[in-house]
């Protein structure tokens, strides 16, 4: 399929060239490749719930403050667990 896409940078098209002559690549493959990765990359990002990272970490700093307040031992714990499993 030719396509043709406007407003490249001059700069990234040259590199882009330029990496898939070293690998052998045709420039279609690895601008395929490209837009393949960029649009798993935002994909990914775009899972992330903010609200509820957010409220994770304040769970977190408040059991942290929690733990330090009290005699409990998370190297403690983990060494029970361990021997546990024995």
């Amino acid at each position: 399929m030719a396509i043709s896409i406007k407003d490249v940078d001059e700069a990234s098209f040259r590199n882009l060239k330029a990496e898939a002559v070293r690998k052998g690549l045709k420039v279609g493959q690895a601008a395929s490749e490209a837009f393949r990765l960029w649009v798993t990359n935002e994909s990914k990002r775009h899972m992330r719930d903010v609200r509820r990272m957010t409220a994770a970490a304040v769970d977190m700093d408040r059991l942290r403050e929690e733990v330090g307040r009290s005699e409990w031992s998370g190297t403690r714990e983990i060494r029970k667990w361990r021997r546990k499993r024995k």
